[in-house]
């Protein structure tokens, strides 16, 4: 039995690494599929999720010619100079401005999920300053809730992105691994009253 027990665990965490792979393939081998393209660290996260680093004025069209509808600005630095560009291609700003290297605060994550889950969002761009860190922490959020990713995973397309570059990250590292505890906290006294009624 406790060999049963140890072979589902491995085929569960080798199951596991397949999808995250499988699924970073998806989201950095599209880079190439757009050559319009000129942000960097750009890349498709599903059907209605791109991320990347802040995009120059002049790449706000080739965002539109995507598809995309509306542009998630994390900086608290750029609203006044980057609100105009964005507007003047056709597209929707939003700004959910994070102070860079700090925790979230769940304010911020809540206002980033109800703007994402509200269909008139439509396909989004979401960008911090280099699309790395508080791009990666929102995109494990979105993992979590949307996909639901365990931390590996997440962690896995967050350094796919260059999330372990630059020092001082580590409050934004312990937010994601804190916020996914209390995710799976709450998956799990969600499904206890479902238990109980059967």
């Amino acid at each position: 039995m406790k060999f049963v027990r140890q072979s589902s665990r491995n085929i569960t965490a080798i199951l596991a690494i397949v999808f995250a792979l499988s699924a970073l393939s998806f989201a950095k081998g599209k880079e190439s599929s757009f050559p319009d393209i000129k942000v960097k660290n750009f890349g498709q996260m599903d059907e209605r999720f791109y991320r990347g680093a802040r995009p120059k004025d002049a790449d706000y069209k080739a965002l539109a010619a995507l598809g995309i509808k509306t542009v998630i600005d994390l900086t608290d630095n750029s609203k006044k100079r980057e609100q105009p560009a964005v507007e003047a291609a056709g597209l929707r700003y939003v700004n959910i401005p994070m102070v860079d290297k700090s925790y979230p605060s769940m304010e911020q994550v809540n206002e980033f999920l109800k703007v994402v889950d509200d269909p008139l969002t439509g396909k989004f761009f979401l960008h911090c300053a280099g699309g790395r860190h508080r791009t990666g922490v929102m995109g494990a959020v979105y993992r979590f809730n949307h996909d639901r990713w365990n931390l590996e995973q997440a962690f896995a397309e967050m350094n796919q992105y260059d999330f372990g570059s630059g020092m001082g990250h580590g409050k934004q590292k312990s937010f994601v691994r804190d916020y996914w505890q209390q995710f799976q906290a709450n998956q799990a006294n969600a499904s206890v009253p479902a238990a109980a009624a059967h």
